[in-house]
């Protein structure tokens, strides 16, 4: 089984993307502060969801952190009010206009069957991921992908397809291991990026990773991120502290052996229960 022990992999298209990033919620209290502090901690690889506000306030930051645009990996997303052929391209330009930039690093349709297009979603995946296969081929995003999209909407895509996703962004931490997910991505060679929800106090406080952390003299987050390293999957994480952040970086460092990673697949699911992309109501 692989692993990752280096800051950057190359996704099957060739392009370079760092391993441990940084995920720009919408949810967040201060989602400008945040950034910057995140780049103060040595993130450059960004993970921006689909929310207007939030786009333009990573372009502030990133304008205020004195760094340049192609210092930036950066990861757009196509909204769910935005599938379709038309609106997923016209959606991306908008997105790159609030960004305050002419490309993405990686593009990513956020999620598979919104409940807008439920009725006609066999034509509507279709029709967006194609979108996506025409702006990659234009030159204005260096990849393309997929996000929280399970087996069976990774098969169904690629069915369908000229050019096979680069990555699928889903998540995955102890306890929601989504085996299936993960290995049917590898099979295709499409990179998985793991991430934790939103809610994820009630995770990094758990018995089972603080004993973890204690043993291997990390934080939780840590164990976390050394998870998905372990998995060979790319690490998003969120936060606020600049120490904490910049300590993921140890997660390089360090190894979880076999028996561990059993045991933190099969430890109890202290966040949300898997939410059907087919059923969700947004």
């Amino acid at each position: 089984m692989s692993f990752i022990d280096k800051p950057s992999v190359l996704l099957h298209n060739g392009v370079k993307i760092p391993t441990l990033g940084f995920r720009v919620r919408r949810t967040d209290k201060n989602v400008y502060q945040n950034i910057l502090t995140a780049i103060h901690a040595g993130y450059r690889h960004f993970d921006v969801c689909s929310d207007h506000d939030v786009e333009k306030t990573f372009a502030r930051a990133c304008r205020d952190s004195g760094l340049k645009r192609e210092d930036f990996f950066l990861t757009v997303k196509i909204a769910n009010s935005d599938h379709g052929f038309d609106a997923a391209r016209h959606g991306f330009r908008n997105s790159l206009s609030r960004l305050q930039t002419d490309y993405a690093d990686l593009l990513l349709i956020d999620w598979p069957n919104p409940v807008g297009f439920r009725d006609t979603y066999e034509e509507t995946i279709v029709a967006t991921w194609h979108a996506l296969e025409e702006i990659y081929k234009s030159g204005s995003a260096r990849a393309i992908g997929v996000a929280n999209y399970e087996s069976r909407h990774i098969e169904y895509t690629l069915d369908h397809s000229e050019i096979a996703p680069m990555l699928n962004e889903a998540r995955i931490y102890p306890g929601f291991p989504f085996t299936d997910n993960v290995d049917c991505a590898s099979s295709h060679k499409i990179q998985t990026e793991g991430y934790l929800p939103d809610e994820d106090a009630p995770i990094l406080n758990s018995r089972e990773l603080k004993i973890f952390a204690e043993k291997y003299k990390v934080t939780p987050q840590q164990i976390c991120v050394r998870y998905l390293f372990e998995k060979d999957c790319i690490a998003l994480v969120n936060g606020s502290d600049e120490k904490t952040l910049a300590e993921n970086f140890n997660a390089y460092n360090f190894r979880l052996s076999s028996d561990e990673m059993k045991y933190l697949d099969n430890m109890k699911n202290y966040g949300p229960e898997n939410i059907n992309p087919d059923e969700a109501d947004f």
